[in-house]
Parts: structure tokens; sequence; C-alpha cells
């Protein structure tokens, strides 16, 4: 369930975002005024660090606020982006400006990821390559090709660092979201993909809430492997016809289905077909033959209904499948 985030990685880049902000406010302060007051003064460079250095305080307070924008984070980028170039641009070689542009792509990739930060970390090193070029009169001096090495390696261990972490962010919001028995995802995954499409305007949506009937006795009888190995081909029998990112895990033996549709038809037909499927399938354990039946309650989703209200609707309706005889679909009319 890719689509759902548990957001480590937005802490993670606001954290950074804060630490950066912080940092570059203290440095653009120091340079401002180093700029101003030593004997070779670059008044322009400095007042540009110290508006700089303002906005980074400003932008770290939003962001300790939670209250900053994405596209604010792109700009404060693109803005040092642009002042480190400028500052290249106005000095000569021997001051060692160029030096900083090493060290951007590092935060480029951790505040904004790889996707984004490859176009400020490309536009950087084209300019200072062109600078460089340009005030040595050289094509491939020394110092260009010294730069370029430096420049890649730090770009490349950044993007592979970012991309390994992303992946392994990805595996660990799996496992936080699948069930480990069956393979369907949990009530935490319920929850957030539940909050996500509750709050789509005009949305509509059947809760459907599935029981196995009499599974306990199967447990009490044939031990808990035999009734593991049952749960897992049941979830994914429900799982096939569901839609797997539709389908959840929510107890024992329980299982709830998110129906997205308008029409209650659909929703009880998909419900029908589940059971029907279930009740048909046979499990050969120990040259015995089981079969299984579930119980279906479905529940409508009501404009301001939370999960818990809508589950308990589902449950209620599960409930009376369950007191009218088991292996059934209820919908309270």
């Amino acid at each position: 369930m890719h689509r759902i985030e548990l957001d480590k990685t937005y802490r993670l880049r606001k954290k950074v975002l804060i630490g950066a902000c912080g940092l570059l406010s203290i440095i653009g302060i120091f340079l401002g005024f180093f700029n101003l007051l030593k004997i070779e003064a670059s008044p322009v460079l400095a007042i540009f660090e110290l508006i700089y250095s303002l906005l980074s305080l400003l932008l770290m307070f939003r962001a300790l606020n939670d209250r900053h924008q994405i596209w604010e984070v792109h700009l404060y980028v693109y803005g040092l982006t642009a002042l480190i170039i400028f500052a290249i641009y106005i000095a000569d070689l021997t001051s060692f400006r160029f030096c900083w542009a090493l060290v951007v792509p590092i935060l480029f990739f951790l505040i904004l990821g790889k996707k984004s930060a490859t176009i400020p970390t490309c536009i950087l090193l084209v300019f200072s390559l062109f600078d460089i070029s340009v005030k040595s009169a050289v094509m491939f001096s020394s110092m260009i090709v010294n730069f370029t090495c430096s420049y890649l390696m730090v770009w490349i261990v950044s993007y592979v660092y970012e991309t390994n972490r992303e992946n392994s962010e990805r595996e660990l919001q799996e496992l936080a979201l699948l069930d480990p028995l069956t393979q369907s995802y949990n009530r935490l995954a319920l929850a957030k993909q539940f909050q996500k499409m509750s709050t789509k305007p005009n949305m509509s949506m059947y809760m459907l809430m599935l029981d196995l009937d009499y599974f306990k006795e199967i447990n009490d009888s044939y031990g808990h492997e035999t009734g593991d190995i049952i749960l897992k081909e049941c979830a994914a029998k429900i799982s096939l016809i569901a839609n797997h990112h539709c389908t959840f895990r929510i107890g024992g033996e329980e299982f709830c289905v998110i129906v997205e549709t308008k029409e209650l038809a659909q929703a009880l037909a998909l419900a029908e077909s589940i059971r029907q499927q279930i009740s048909q399938r046979e499990f050969n354990f120990a040259d015995q033959i089981l079969s299984i039946t579930l119980s279906i309650g479905v529940a409508k989703f009501e404009t301001d209904m939370t999960l818990s209200h809508v589950l308990s609707e589902a449950d209620a309706q599960l409930y009376k499948a369950k007191h009218l005889g088991r292996n059934r679909v209820v919908y309270k009319q």
C-alpha cells in the first residue's frame, strides 16, 4: 500500500530543514558581516547573505510550528543555489568559494529527496564548471578535473544514500501495515486508508465485515496450524476477489473490505461473491475434507462517520448474520 504514508520521511525532512535553516542563518550572518567589514568588501553579496539568513530563521520557525509549505522549501533551496552561484561568479578562483558547491548536494537530497534535488544539483555543477573554465582560461585544467570528480562523488553518495533510505523506509512501512500471518493489510492500514478515502469530496463507500464461521471449532479439533493455513488461503481468496489494497485483517478470523462505490447492489454483489467462493473452497487435512463458510455484515459510510462508527454498524449486521444461521450477507435496509 505504497500510497499510504507513515510520514517518517516528512518528519526526517522537517528535522533536516530546521537544522539546516538554523545553521545557515548563523553562517549567513557571520559571512554577511565578514563581507561587509573585510578590506575587499562585497556589500551586495553581504546584503544577500544577511537577507538569506533572515529567511532561514523565518522558515525554521515555520517548520518548528509545522506551518511550512513544500513550495517554500523548494524556493529556499533554489535561493541557496542562486546565492552560491552569485558568490562564485563575483569572486576569483583563489577565494575558493566554489568549494561551497561541494557541500550543498547532500543538503539538497536530504531536504528534497532524490527526484527534486537533481535539478538544483545539476544547475550548480554546470555553472561551477563554466565559471572555473572561464576564469582559469583552460578547458581541462586540473582544478576542473578535481572539482568534477569531487562533486560527482558527493552527488553519487547522496543519491545512493537517499535511494537506500527510501527503500528501507518503504520496506518498514510495508511491515508495519501488513498482517504477518495472512499478508493482508492490518488495522493500522485500515485506519489510514479510511482516513484518506473519507476526506475525498462526495465519497461513497461500503464496509464489509467478514467473519469465518465456527473457526474456533476448527482450531480446537484440528489445531492452530490447520487454522492458520485456512486463514491464509481465505485471506488470499478475499484479496483476489475484493482487491488486495481494500482487504484488511482486523481480528483473529475477522476481515474487513472497503468497497468504493455508490451502488448498494455492487457492494452486495461483491460480498455475495466472496461468500460463495469461500464456501465452495475445500481443504484437505489428514485425509479429511473441510469446508468453511463466512458471514458478512455490510454498512454504508455516511458523511462525518468515523471509522469506529462504520465498523460498529457493519459489526451489528454481522451479528445479525450469525444470529440468522451464518453463511449469509446482511445489510440494514
